[in-house]
C-alpha cells in the first residue's frame, strides 16, 4: 500500500520535478526603439491600410523591423503610447525567425536601463501593462526606476 500512495505522489508531482530542456528557448537582446509599423512603413515612403494601422507594432533595431507579438509582456506597447519612439533593451524570444516575443523590457535612459512598469501607490501592485488597478479601480502610473544591480 505504500508503494503505491509512493508512486501515485511521484507521479503526481512529475511535472514539477521533471522540466524538459527546451532547445529552442535561446533568449536575445535587441537594443532599439519600439513604434507602429504604420510609422516604419511611412518613414520608408509606404503606407499601410487603414484598418491594420493600431493592430502592428515593431521593434526597429540596426535598420530591421522586427515585429512584435502582442502578449502579456508584448501588450504594454500596444495599449500606452507613452513607450513608443522610445530607447529600449528588450529580452526576446524570436519567433519564426522574424517575430519577437517580448519577455523582459529596459528603457534606457541617459544611457543607463530602467526597469519600466505600472503602479498603484493605494494598494502598492506592479503590472507590465497600463490598466486601472483590479483592486481599487484606480488609475496605474508608469514608472521608471534605474537598475543598479
Amino acid at each position: 500500500m505504500r508503494c503505491a500512495i509512493v508512486a501515485a505522489l511521484m507521479f503526481a508531482t512529475l511535472p514539477v520535478w521533471w522540466q524538459p530542456a527546451v532547445a529552442d528557448e535561446k533568449l536575445t537582446i535587441i537594443t532599439g526603439k519600439v513604434m507602429p509599423l504604420k510609422d516604419y512603413i511611412e518613414k520608408q515612403g509606404g503606407k499601410l491600410d487603414r484598418d491594420a494601422v493600431p493592430h502592428h507594432m515593431v521593434l526597429v533595431s540596426e535598420g530591421r523591423a522586427w515585429p512584435l507579438i502582442k502578449d502579456d509582456l508584448g501588450r504594454r506597447f500596444f495599449k500606452d503610447e507613452q513607450l513608443l519612439n522610445r530607447d529600449y533593451r528588450i529580452t526576446c524570444r524570436i519567433v519564426g525567425g522574424t517575430m519577437v516575443q517580448v519577455i523582459s523590457v529596459q528603457s534606457i535612459k541617459d544611457g543607463k536601463p530602467h526597469d519600466i512598469y505600472y503602479w498603484c501607490d493605494i494598494c502598492a501592485i506592479r503590472r507590465n501593462e497600463k490598466n486601472d488597478c483590479e483592486c481599487c479601480g484606480a488609475a496605474m502610473e508608469l514608472r521608471e526606476e534605474l537598475i543598479t544591480k
